[in-house]
């Protein structure tokens, strides 16, 4: 550092030194004026005594009440900066967090479920991003926020954990300062003489530094001390002597001396290594399913003093007994769920550290003492099996330590979830990959990896893609396994065997759907450059597609056949129609599908689509009702979009937000789901920690392990789940359409649909607009995420329904 560098660098550390802490306990005579007496807050609010995290705090009242904060050359921050304050919200209360510059200098202000933060520089530049909260934070909690300004760009907290950020592309400089009061609580906007954004609730501990601080080990000793205290408790040793208690009461007082208790927890829940659980503990693990029907649980294991607790054996039961004595078989499974790093975030996710993904089979485990480190259970119920309550046992010993049997009930349900997948899908398999774990020429090795991967899916209610992306693979697979279709010497030449031989298998494993034909986007047609549909032209698409719908009808399965030539060509329409117009020429009996990337599908001036498949996040309802009454199906996908809090399979959504990509289908109107990709970037060179970074993992949710074997992941069973329970619907509306349509009255009041003006005209190239028209409104499934057990009771609704 040369010593004018060193001499600057002196002056800027003077100023930020020199800049006044102001902190506002709101303890004193006089609250509104800062601790150290020398800023003054101007405004209303009410103090109120004994009622903030210490001491007193103020209350915002929702109506008028604000405060401001007038800064100037000497008070104001400038090269960094550390916003900060508890609030406790009121019921009503719609603002959160509370603070605003009227010009925007900085924003820090949402809603329950999402905020907003922005900060503009002293040279023009705008950093702005959004948060949005896995659960929507509740009234009468204290949370604590933090807006952070530094040279890198600006970062929020909650409750002492980093939230989001805008990172700067260069090196910030000063916060812009229009000498225009901050507000505080109240009066965020104001629109043809009207303001709104009032805060209600209490408001403590209000700091503005001149430093940025990225460390708030206080708050977060603060809330788990809340948490504590919000089960009934004092400190961690009477929450474990509380568990001994509860040990001792369901299993008998020797219960009590062993090293770590047992707890169930839902599927539904994401626990997290740091979290504090203080949930009910020894009860028995129940489980409610139909025959032909996987249903899963979390098992918790919790030892005792921070101790690590290695070798802890868990043997699950083979058969349960039922209420006639006999005994039944049951196919039940655990396994060790493995937090994966994930380093970049799904947008307007918290930055989670470690996000728990992968289910790593096994019966015996290593607990750690300091982390929550939660199995993942699952039970099938084989097909036949007669309805009734099922009881036995599973049995845990850690070593040195006599076995506790846990009590577990299933549920039975006197009907069967169909073999064959009754709600359409279709999900690619990332074939390109799997080929990176057999050796050249090694085409039974890779067909056998295909298959795993194949199976896992059918296993879990979702369709493979087969053999499709033949462009994608070297030239040795694609010759001996694939069907590469062309045209020589005026016939059709195809290798079906491979093909032929799958689908048939999966047919009968339950596939309901058959993507068949060239995939135009991952064939030489696309890659070789030059125009696409010239290329196309070059292959004799007649022939080749008229070859293929009498193979599909020589074989059996046109009836559930579909065309996916090519994919996401958005608003191409000239070269779509040329494609949909070939098809109905040359295979008038195969339907095709369409997928839409990011145009606003269904739309009329696209001809022979028979199978619409519009993203999630951009749809056109209006036309969607259209198609579906003259008879064409409209599915839906998401493709590394749409982000939470809609539902999508990002690895750090919430669980209860990838089982309702499933739900939300259903809820909505749509006839099936299509996913782009379920193993993308599972090849052998894939980082571990994260084999798919650019998408939060969303194409990855089943991995690979050192071989290439499948792996699934807590994403996949969720999914499943949705599946399974998508299925039971239409079941429902079959068998009992009166009790299907309450079911979905129910279900609308439970996911809200946005509201907007049908007179508004959705274009086909228009996706913010043609968001705006769908029913994601960002929070429309906020209600479901705060109480995922409201779903389950209503999926219970239906079985019982189903079941009478």
């Amino acid at each position: 550092m040369t010593f004018r560098t060193q001499i600057g660098y002196f002056v800027l550390l003077t100023a930020a030194l020199a800049a006044p802490c102001m902190e506002w306990s709101f303890d004193e005579k006089e609250p509104l004026r800062s601790d150290d007496g020398r800023t003054v807050l101007t405004g209303s609010a009410t103090v109120a005594k004994g009622a903030g995290i210490t001491g007193d705090a103020l209350r915002f009242d929702g109506k008028k009440d604000f405060l401001e904060l007038a800064l100037n050359d000497e008070n104001r921050p400038r090269r960094e900066m550390t916003l900060s304050f508890w609030i406790r919200p009121e019921t009503g209360c719609t603002e959160f967090p509370i603070v605003r510059s009227p010009r925007r200098d900085v924003v820090f202000n949402g809603s329950s479920g999402f905020y907003w933060f922005e900060a503009y520089t002293a040279d023009g530049r705008q950093l702005y991003n959004g948060c949005a909260h896995p659960r929507r934070l509740k009234s009468g909690e204290w949370h604590h926020f933090a807006l952070v300004y530094d040279q890198t760009g600006v970062a929020t907290y909650l409750d002492g954990r980093p939230t989001g950020r805008a990172d700067a592309d260069k090196a910030t400089g000063e916060l812009r300062f229009s000498g225009v009061p901050w507000r505080i609580g109240g009066r965020l906007y104001e629109s043809g003489g009207k303001a709104s954004g009032f805060f209600r609730g209490l408001l403590d501990d209000f700091k503005v530094l001149p430093v940025a601080k990225h460390a708030f080990p206080e708050v977060e000793k603060i809330k788990r001390q809340q948490r504590l205290n919000a089960a009934g408790f004092r400190s961690n040793a009477e929450l474990e002597q509380a568990r001994r208690n509860a040990m001792a009461a369901r299993f008998g007082k020797e219960a009590a001396l062993l090293p770590f208790a047992v707890a169930g927890v839902s599927a539904l829940d994401r626990l997290l290594p740091d979290d504090l659980f203080t949930g009910e503990i020894g009860a028995p693990v129940k489980f409610t399913a139909a025959a032909n029907e996987r249903e899963n649980r979390q098992l918790l294991l919790l030892p005792y003093g921070g101790n690590n607790l290695p070798g802890v054996t868990v043997e699950v039961p083979g058969t349960l007994t039922g209420q006639d004595g006999k005994a039944v078989p049951f196919r039940f499974k655990v396994s060790r769920i493995e937090y994966a790093k994930l380093p970049k975030p799904s947008p307007f996710m918290y930055p989670l550290e470690r996000i728990p993904d992968k289910l790593i089979s096994g019966d015996t485990f290593d607990l750690p003492g300091d982390a929550l480190a939660p199995l993942w259970l699952e039970v099938f119920v084989p097909a036949g099996t007669p309805g009734g309550v099922y009881r036995g046992a599973l049995s845990v010993t850690a070593p040195g330590n006599p076995p506790l049997e846990l009590p577990v009930e299933v549920k039975v349900w006197n009907f069967e979830l169909p073999r064959r997948n009754i709600v359409p899908t279709l999900v690619n398999v990332w074939e390109r990959d799997l080929q990176t774990y057999v050796p050249e020429g090694d085409a039974a090795g890779f067909v056998d990896l295909l298959d795993q991967y194949c199976t896992m899916l059918l296993e879990h209610r979702l369709n493979p893609v087969v053999l499709a992306h033949a462009g994608l693979v070297a030239p040795w697979v694609r010759k001996a396994v694939y069907p590469d279709y062309r045209v020589e010497n005026g016939r059709v030449v195809a290798n079906m065997e491979v093909f032929d031989r799958l689908v048939a298998k999966y047919r009968r494993m339950g596939l309901s759907k058959v993507a068949i034909g060239p995939h135009y986007n991952f064939d030489q047609t696309k890659l070789g450059g030059g125009d696409w549909w010239t290329n196309i032209r070059a292959t004799q698409p007649e022939k080749v597609w008229s070859f293929i719908q009498t193979h599909a009808e020589e074989q059996g399965f046109l009836d559930d056949a579909v065309a996916y030539p090519i994919d996401e060509p958005e608003d191409n329409v000239e070269f779509i129609n040329r494609v949909t117009g070939m098809l109905k020429r040359a295979a008038p009996q195969l339907p095709m599908l369409l997928t839409s990337g990011g145009a606003n599908y269904p739309d009329p001036s696209i001809h022979g689509v028979d199978i619409w498949v519009p993203i999630l996040h951009w749809t056109n309802p209006a036309q969607r009702k259209l198609e579906q009454a003259a008879g064409k199906p409209v599915w839906t996908y998401v493709c590394t979009g749409p982000n939470y809090p809609n539902p999508n399979l990002h690895s750090d959504t919430p669980p209860c937000g990838i089982r309702m990509l499933a739900v939300g289908a259903a809820r909505f109107g749509y006839d099936g789901f299509l996913h782009w990709a379920a193993n993308f970037n599972t090849y052998k060179n894939a980082p571990a920690d994260e084999p798919n970074s650019f998408a939060a993992g969303e194409g990855t949710y089943i991995h690979a392990d050192g071989s290439g074997r499948p792996v699934p992941t807590v994403r996949l069973k969720t999914l499943a789940d949705g599946m399974e329970d998508w299925t039971m619907l239409l079941m429902l509306e079959e068998r009992n359409p009166a009790a299907g349509a309450a079911i979905r009255k129910k279900l609308e009041a439970l996911i809200p649909e946005r509201k907007y003006d049908p007179a508004r005209p959705v274009a086909l190239k228009s996706p913010k607009e043609g968001s705006f028209h769908t029913f994601l409104d960002g929070e429309a499934f906020f209600p479901v995420y705060d109480q995922p057990e409201l779903w389950l009771k209503l999926r219970e609704e239906i079985g019982e329904a189903l079941n009478n």
